[in-house]
């Protein structure tokens, strides 16, 4: 019997562990699926501050005190960060009912200008061009579409400010998850990339390549995105705020956003309020929004960006748009950093994949 043990295949001994491993895997998916989110904010967060971590535990403490090192820099990134999230959050559910109260008010002056542009424009139209398309010189759709497209605007910042106001408690739940293991990533970080670094089945050189890769990636998005997008942002606001439209803090936040999404940018807010200042009959303030919007602001952008992606992940900028689109669709705002991450490491491992096998061929 005990030789027939000692003859059985490894195969076959590996059998129960593979699926204990696997019902294993299942549970611990289940177990942090709910808190994915706030789980790669803080591998996020704690990449950006890990220099600062890095900082005080080897000039200020000698190398001795990694604990307090790490208390003190998820701190720093909780107070600077985290905190200022959630007030700009409460701030926002503000300003969006101030700005529904102003769109409220002009509403008629709206439907207004846009009838009295209307019937100017028919009344230019040849006779002709009015009897082959059957224009009405009749303004009233107009009216009711503009009335519809406000009150769509005014029910989406509704739920928005609302929104935002009624998680507060998830809010704070998932502010408690991120300060947690941003503490634990900064303490320990070096223990998990030591362990990743065993377990990859790489050879040595491609484990080194995966790990600068993955580094100068995330350098490139999370920094070079940040940094755009936050000077388009100020920019941006400064235009907002001299022309004297309402809510800068929701604009300022809109632009931030916008301007980390190719091809949509900081001109998706800021056209409309221009459009927005035409219609009021601020033509002027309209006019200076506008060449704001699209020669200074938009042109930041593309100085500043390429510095940041091309050279810091030498990534091709079509690699980078589809990460951002389709991490936006999947993650959330999340995916904006994850999704370039995420594709830039499978075609790293396709790339290796592609290394290897190549080296065995010449050798066969």
């Amino acid at each position: 019997m005990n030789g027939s043990f000692a003859n059985r295949s490894p195969q076959g001994g590996y059998l129960p562990f593979l699926i204990v491993f696997a019902l294993l895997a299942l549970l611990g998916i289940s177990i942090t699926e709910p808190i994915v989110r706030p789980l790669m904010w803080s591998v996020i967060l704690s990449f950006f501050s890990h220099p600062l971590n890095k900082l005080l535990y080897v000039k200020v403490f000698r190398g001795k005190r990694r604990n307090l090192a790490a208390l003190i820099t998820a701190g720093c990134v909780v107070l600077l960060i985290c905190v200022p999230m959630g007030f700009i959050g409460i701030s926002l559910a503000r300003e969006a009912l101030r700005f529904i109260s102003s769109l409220s008010d002009n509403l008629e002056s709206i439907q207004e200008t846009f009838a009295g542009a209307w019937a100017s424009l028919v009344n230019r139209l040849p006779d002709y061009v009015i009897q082959y398309f059957g224009i009405k010189g009749d303004p009233s759709f107009l009216r009711d579409l503009t009335h519809r497209a406000v009150n769509y605007v005014i029910s989406s910042l509704g739920d928005f400010s609302r929104g935002l106001l009624g998680n507060a408690f998830k809010m704070v739940y998932q502010l408690f998850v991120i300060s947690v293991s941003t503490f634990y990533l900064l303490r320990d970080g070096h223990v998990v990339i030591e362990y990743l670094d065993d377990i990859l089945p790489l050879p040595k050189e491609e484990r080194a390549s995966l790990f600068t890769s993955a580094t100068r990636m995330m350098k490139a998005v999370v920094i070079g995105t940040t940094v755009t997008a936050g000077i388009q942002a100020c920019l941006g606001v400064a235009g907002w705020f001299f022309l004297g439209l309402p809510a800068p803090l929701l604009a300022g936040v809109l632009l931030f956003i916008c301007a980390m999404i190719p091809f949509i940018g900081t001109p998706f807010v800021l056209i409309p309020a221009a459009v927005y200042l035409f219609l009021m009959g601020n033509v002027k303030e309209s006019i200076i929004l506008a060449g704001w919007a699209l020669l200074v602001v938009s042109t930041i952008d593309n100085l500043i960006r390429p510095l940041f992606i091309s050279e810091g992940s030498r990534v091709h900028f079509l690699l980078v748009f589809l990460g951002v689109v389709g991490g936006i669709h999947v993650w959330g705002f999340l995916g904006i950093f994850l999704g370039p991450i995420v594709l830039s490491l499978f075609i790293f491992f396709l790339d290796c994949y592609r290394r290897i096998w190549s080296t065995k061929r010449e050798y066969e």
